[in-house]
């Protein structure tokens, strides 16, 4: 008899860390899943080898493409922490890799911008390293200048591409781009990109910019 209850006890309580188990993996599971607020305004600038304009940001990832890219950050928050000053440029074959460079304003930012990056561009492949490192842009209306460690790792200028008009730049609206879902319409002038065994270079192709880039939501 007392065989059978030690027996009972034990099938009981193994039961209860199995159903403690679940539901803490549950729990995790549905953490890792969550998406976090966000809003941004500031500066976005995508560059890539695809031609004009690129598809990827119409909802067609286009495989094969490299590209390089930045957005410095006027003012915003991700989760609660605030980024306003922050920058962050980054590197990728899009549905391939991505590799990050971040120039946070404080050390409080680092964690958040981090982790704001890897969401915001997670459909563009697998996160293969993160740096902090300089990121230097500067220009306005589509004239831009953008460099990674002084344009050592990350070097870019681009030009807008005017419209009927022959004024103003051609502009995309209603897009795929959780950052910025309004772009205008640029093009490469000269680009290239270097680090380790990664490096490409891009002329004459593919740039999206918006100098006053806003966007909210969850990523």
């Amino acid at each position: 008899m007392r065989n059978v209850a030690r027996t009972g006890k034990r099938s009981l309580l193994g039961t209860i860390l199995i159903c403690g188990l679940a539901v803490a993996l549950s729990s995790l599971a549905v953490q890792a899943g969550e998406k976090g607020e966000f809003h941004t305004a500031g500066l976005f600038l995508d560059a890539c080898s695809c031609s004009i304009p690129c598809a990827c940001d119409m909802g067609s990832l286009m495989h094969g493409c490299h590209g390089i890219g930045a957005m410095t950050i006027t003012s915003g928050a991700y989760k609660g922490t605030d980024l306003s000053g922050a920058k962050l440029a980054y590197a990728t074959a899009p549905g391939d890799w991505i590799r990050f460079y971040l120039e946070p304003a404080n050390p409080q930012q680092e964690a958040a911008l981090e982790e704001f990056a890897k969401a915001a561009f997670s459909e563009y492949g697998k996160v293969e390293s993160v740096k902090k490192a300089g990121v230097q842009v500067s220009g306005k209306d589509g004239h831009y200048t953008l460099k990674v460690d002084g344009g050592k790792i990350m070097d870019l200028t681009t030009d807008p591409v005017l419209g009927l008009d022959k004024k103003t730049p051609i502009v995309h609206g209603n897009l795929f781009n959780p950052l910025s879902p309004t772009v205008f319409q640029g093009k490469i002038v000269k680009g290239s990109y270097s680090d380790g065994e990664r490096s490409f270079k891009l002329e004459g192709t593919n740039v999206y910019f918006n100098g006053h880039a806003k966007a909210a939501g969850k990523v």
